[in-house]
């Protein structure tokens, strides 16, 4: 899942997978898809954090909700 940002502005485009949820619940994964936006705003957009930290690289990160999140390919 490769992807590119722009430095200076903020703005990002990343591919991604993950899980569709419906109603509340996980119905279907979906991969090949694009979130698109800009970092400041992201950032500015996240409106909780789950109690699910889960090892990536050398980190733990929780899953996050943001508002208003740009997707392409679904």
């Amino acid at each position: 899942n490769g992807g590119n940002n722009n430095s200076s502005t903020g703005d990002f485009s990343y591919g991604i997978e993950g899980f569709l949820i419906e109603n509340g619940k996980l119905t279907q994964p979906v991969s090949e898809m694009n979130v698109t936006g800009n970092l400041i705003t992201l950032w500015n957009s996240l409106v909780a954090t789950g109690n699910d930290p889960r090892l990536n690289s050398s980190w733990r990160i929780p899953s996050l909700v943001f508002e208003g999140v740009d997707f392409s390919g679904l």
